[in-house]
């Protein structure tokens, strides 16, 4: 708009589409940013995704998946959809890379089923061809799902992909303009970005909308020992505290499986490398558990040869001491006796002398009477 006398109106310009219902005017950008405060804390889907993550994802952020082919975007992607789905809460699936049959049918692979969510209506798919049309009707029609059916998360993949709606312009107005409303709403958007490889920063964070997203997670191939196998960092967290270590990340027939953090001799191992690493580690820990368990039986048996010594001294002992007191009681006796025997002689010696003194004095006696006749 150039000229409207009399009224405020909007300086920029402002595409617009025609459809059945009319001309329908699409701004570009609001005159404010009005994003929400990002949420409390809801699981990724995945517990050991969660404490790497340092708890979750956080509501009404931006989160990116980002990484080449086949390294397992749209499946983390669908483990968060079906762990929302079960919580209750509603999710729109933007696909531009399959339909979604194929989507439903692919992620049966994984252990992940979202049929139940199709069924309740907790998950609604949009897919279309990126050719198909502008990116403003994409806008629209993506704009038109959200009022409509009101989700809690959008899901878009592959932003990659939005580079063939028509240049690398019209793609960025489309994802910037998407997830700025996605943002005012409170609204959870995951997005994912195949890339070409893992050095480029700017590839990895997608279309010029790193200042958008709040926590990116690469991931990517790596080859140890001839084999190839999945890893998995955070790159960047706003608001949590993640882990910086690369993580080895499975895609099991039940789901997700990601490995505690594994440094060998040589780093990081993962794959044949880390169960070849494990199986040898394991054997020198039964090595080193048979040690432990000899070395604690022969100080068993010595500590039982021990007491059976000192069992057997103790008891030399008190046979000794048992001795002894018998010794010293006979001893005992023995001067007691001696005692008893000296004490009878004295007495025998004593009463022979009275006996002996006797008579005389009679006889002085005697004498002194007859002196006085």
């Amino acid at each position: 708009m150039i000229k409207y006398r009399g009224s405020d109106y909007m300086h920029n310009e402002c595409p617009f589409i025609i459809t059945d219902n009319g001309i329908n005017i699409i701004p570009i950008s609001t005159v404010a940013l009005q994003h929400k405060a990002l949420g409390s804390m809801v699981s990724a889907g995945d517990p050991r995704l969660d404490t790497v993550l340092g708890g979750g994802y956080r509501l009404a952020s931006t989160i990116l998946l980002s990484g080449t082919a086949g390294t397992g975007k749209t499946t983390l992607a669908n483990t968060f959809v079906v762990a929302a789905c079960e919580r209750g809460e509603k999710a729109l699936y933007i696909n531009f890379e399959e339909s979604q049959e194929a989507m439903v049918s692919g992620m049966l692979s994984p252990g992940i089923d979202l049929r139940p969510a199709l069924r309740d209506g907790k998950l609604r798919v949009m897919t279309a061809m990126p050719e198909a049309m502008g990116a403003e009707e994409h806008l629209f029609q993506a704009l038109s799902t959200i009022e409509a059916f009101q989700p809690d998360h959008v899901v878009v993949d592959a932003m990659s992909s939005c580079q063939r709606m028509g240049t690398k312009r019209p793609a960025f107005e489309y994802l910037m303009r998407l997830t700025n409303a996605c943002k005012e709403k409170g609204i959870t958007v995951v997005l994912t970005n195949q890339t070409m490889g893992y050095r480029n920063e700017q590839e990895i964070t997608g279309i010029d909308i790193s200042s958008m997203i709040d926590t990116v997670i690469f991931l990517r191939f790596i080859e140890i020992g001839a084999e190839v196998n999945r890893m998995l960092m955070v790159l960047k967290s706003r608001g949590q505290k993640a882990s910086n270590q690369y993580r080895e990340f499975l895609i099991t027939d039940n789901g997700i499986d990601i490995r505690d953090v594994y440094v060998g001799g040589g780093g990081v191992l993962t794959g044949t490398a880390r169960q070849e690493q494990e199986a040898r580690e394991a054997a020198e820990a039964r090595r080193k558990r048979v040690e432990i368990e000899l070395k604690e039986h022969n100080i068993k048996q010595k500590r039982a040869e021990m007491e059976a010594e000192i069992t057997k001294r103790r008891a030399e002992l008190e046979t000794d001491e048992a001795e002894l007191k018998a010794m010293q009681l006979e001893e005992g006796l023995v001067e007691e006796g001696r005692d008893i025997r000296g004490k009878m002689r004295g007495e025998e010696a004593n009463s022979l002398r009275l006996k002996k003194r006797v008579p005389r004095r009679k006889e002085r006696g005697t004498g002194g009477k007859e002196a006085a006749k």
